[in-house]
Parts: C-alpha cells; structure tokens; sequence
C-alpha cells in the first residue's frame, strides 16, 4: 500500500510538471558596432544600445526604437537619428531610411535616449536584411555614433 501512494504522489508530481507553462526563450535581435567592411567611417565611432518593438520586425508594419547611449562628443541639438535597412548583401537600401531630429543636444560622456515611436517596417523585408542605425549632423557630415544588426525573420 505504502508503494501505491509514493507511486501516486510521484506521478501526480509528474503530471503537474508537465502541465505547468514553459518560459519561451524568445528571440531578441542583437546590435553592434559598425564594421569597416560595412561603414567606411567606422574608426573609432562607439556603438548604441538599441531595442526594437517588436522583436522580430513584422513586414509591412510600425516598429519603435528606443536608442541609448554614452557618446564621446557632444550630440548638437539639430542632429539625426537615423535608421536604415539593407538587402542581404549590405550594399542596397530596402527602403527610404528613417530620420528624427534631436530637440536638444547632449555633452559629451552623458548618458542619452531618444526613442523612434513609429518606424515603418519595409514591406518588401526579405527573410535577412541589416538594419543600421546612426546618430549623425547631416549639415556638419559628423557621425557620432553607430550600431548594425543582423535582422532574420
């Protein structure tokens, strides 16, 4: 009898183990540093922190970017955030890039946010693209910043 309930309380152990719900690991797009082989002006520019929503992007639909950082130089107010993406090769523009203005500037070693609400998500996005993203003075033609990934859907 006493081998019947220790089986009963082992299987019913067993039972409510596997009817728990599991933690999914999900996906989560990786940023880092402009490559030379990729951006020519790379040397020495730091990278950004950088999280999409959603993660992975959705084709044909509206992502945000929240984009962080501690910069070298002081970010002008004027600069651009801008966000590109790119054919599997890295050579072609899927789309026309994203650009949102800084309202004010940021001295240098202090820590920064600005945040892309409403990025539209190219709906021709192949299965692999890049996307780049780059703090950048268009009118000055300084790049302050720069971080890359490898985007899969």
């Amino acid at each position: 009898m006493k081998i019947f309930i220790l089986a009963f309380i082992l299987f019913a152990t067993l039972l409510k183990l596997n009817a728990a719900p599991h933690q999914f690991d999900k996906r989560v797009t990786d940023f880092y540093d402009c490559s030379d082989d990729f951006y020519d002006c790379s040397d020495g520019i730091p990278g950004l922190d950088v999280v999409m929503t959603p993660d992975p992007l959705v084709a044909g639909q509206v992502a945000s970017f929240k984009v962080s950082g501690t910069l070298n130089n002081d970010i002008p107010s004027g600069a651009d955030l801008r966000i590109r993406f790119y054919d599997p090769t890295g050579q072609e523009l899927i789309a026309y890039p994203y650009y949102q203005n800084f309202n004010e500037s940021f001295p240098a070693q202090t820590t920064f946010s600005i945040t892309a609400p409403k990025v539209d998500v190219p709906s021709n996005l192949t299965s692999k693209y890049f996307i780049e993203v780059v703090i950048e003075h268009q009118i000055l033609l300084d790049i302050y910043a720069c971080s890359m990934a490898d985007g899969k859907n």
